[in-house]
């Protein structure tokens, strides 16, 4: 091939280069993330990590956090009766970002969160069709749903030592997964929460407990005694039946 032949080659590559660069359309895309049964993941640093991927190829599209409050807990959980179906609001938590292109794509979200509880941390995934010029921003966007509830131990410290004898407090924080309280008249009822504990010594055999709720601290909680000397590990188990969630935290502690 001779330097002219080179030279058109060369050309024609380029023509085509800008042509199909002329044809990709920016397409904006809105991923909202709600707890199921309560509101949407809220926060402004990292609450949800969404990753956006061509589902045929696995090449990340765009990575980044969603942003903004949990939302109106009325307009939620109505499912947006007043507002034609639309549960979001401006403020409501959201992950956007606008995508340059130049073919329909199948494409993957894949939310994980909340990362600030990572004993609760869940990943859901969801697949469609994203087409070019066809923003997908009507109502509430792309929505994913996240089962689970938030369980926080907040006594005893993990690792903390007790003497045999001494009766050891064993409370936990539980909350749904967007971070919204359980109370006794609030729309996320304490009773429709059921948290055991299960507490073995030394690998033995496991012992059931169940938590009671304290309104003032807002906790679920009980008394363990340290009965004998060894390493005690406590699973905290929590479950709200009327939308199927649970959640798990774990906590161990030395009696000597």
């Amino acid at each position: 091939m001779n330097i002219r032949s080179c030279f058109r080659t060369g050309v024609l590559l380029t023509l085509l280069g800008l042509a199909s660069a002329a044809q990709a359309e920016p397409t904006t895309i809105e991923v909202r993330v709600v707890a199921r049964g309560a509101k949407f993941l809220g926060g402004y640093r990292t609450p949800v990590r969404v990753t956006m991927t061509d589902a045929d190829t696995g090449n990340v599209l765009a990575r980044s956090f969603t942003s903004g409050t949990t939302g109106d807990t009325q307009r939620i959980l109505s499912k947006g009766k007043d507002n034609g179906g639309v549960m979001s609001t401006p403020d409501s938590a959201v992950f956007r970002t606008t995508l340059d292109l130049d073919r329909a794509r199948r494409v993957t979200v894949t939310a994980t969160g909340p990362l600030s509880q990572p004993q609760a941390e869940t990943t859901v995934t969801s697949t469609q069709w994203i087409l070019p010029g066809h923003d997908l921003t009507a109502g509430d966007g792309w929505l994913l749903e996240m089962p689970g509830l938030i369980v926080d131990v907040a006594s005893p410290l993990a690792y903390h030592a007790f003497k045999v004898g001494d009766i050891v407090p064993l409370r936990a924080g539980v909350t749904m997964m967007c971070g919204c309280g359980i109370s006794e008249t609030g729309p996320w009822r304490v009773s429709d929460t059921d948290v055991e504990a299960y507490v073995s010594v030394n690998g033995g055999p496991v012992e059931r407990r169940k938590l009671t709720f304290d309104p003032k601290s807002a906790t679920f909680g009980t008394a363990i005694k340290a009965a004998k000397p060894g390493l005690y590990e406590v699973e905290l188990r929590a479950w709200m039946a009327p939308n199927n969630n649970a959640g798990v935290s774990h906590v161990s502690y030395f009696v000597h």
